[in-house]
């Protein structure tokens, strides 16, 4: 049985990253932190166990096919997966909403602890986000379906700009009918994860 260090080693390895114990070093705090705060503030329904699976690896795995420079994370929750691919891109400008405040409490203490310099936070709906600058990429995990998404948020991407969803097999029977714009998928391979995961790119063109 792999403890937590040795699992994200192992995916990290697994996904081709570089840089790993720098990396891992920081997951394991953010990963301490979230634990201790989920005991008051109910920020993720995973257990404790599945946190490196289901949260790090998870959001990892869809970090090589980000190609955006500044990217808003849609109902982050706990800064998933916001914060992970602010990490390891720190290149990107990273930006995380969401409406309940005592969740972007946490991703400020998260980002003030890991002393992460990409990342800025909306306490807000997404709907009345106002910003003068547009993002090139919006991505969302478990916000709500693509073309609700998509609509609530086409006010904040530029144009040529991509929606990224996560999501499970079911995505492709039901929530793409409906969108009328470009769209490619990508099949992930999360490592320790016995489910199936995709990640949904729509185009703005």
């Amino acid at each position: 049985m792999l403890n937590d260090k040795a699992k994200l080693e192992s995916g990290m390895q697994n996904l081709g990253f570089e840089n790993i114990p720098q990396i891992i070093s920081k997951l394991l705090i953010y990963k301490d932190l979230l634990i201790k705060w989920n005991k008051s503030f109910n920020l993720t329904a995973v257990k404790n166990t599945d946190v490196v699976t289901h949260h790090f690896l998870d959001s990892l795995a869809i970090t090589p096919f980000i190609k955006s420079s500044s990217l808003l994370d849609v109902g982050t929750g706990a800064g998933l997966p916001g914060i992970v691919i602010a990490i390891v891109n720190p290149d990107i400008k990273v930006s995380l909403i969401d409406k309940v405040g005592k969740k972007i409490a946490f991703i400020k203490r998260v980002v003030l602890e890991l002393e992460i310099k990409n990342i800025e936070t909306h306490h807000n709906r997404v709907e009345l986000l106002i910003s003068e600058e547009k993002y090139d990429g919006i991505i969302s995990r478990a916000f709500s379906n693509m073309d609700d998404f998509i609509k609530s948020t086409k006010h904040l991407i530029k144009r040529q700009g991509v929606w990224y969803g996560m999501k499970s097999k079911k995505f492709l029977n039901d929530e793409m009918v409906s969108i009328n714009k470009p769209w490619t998928f990508e099949k992930l391979d999360v490592p320790f994860l016995e489910a199936e995961r995709y990640l949904v790119k729509v185009s703005n063109s």
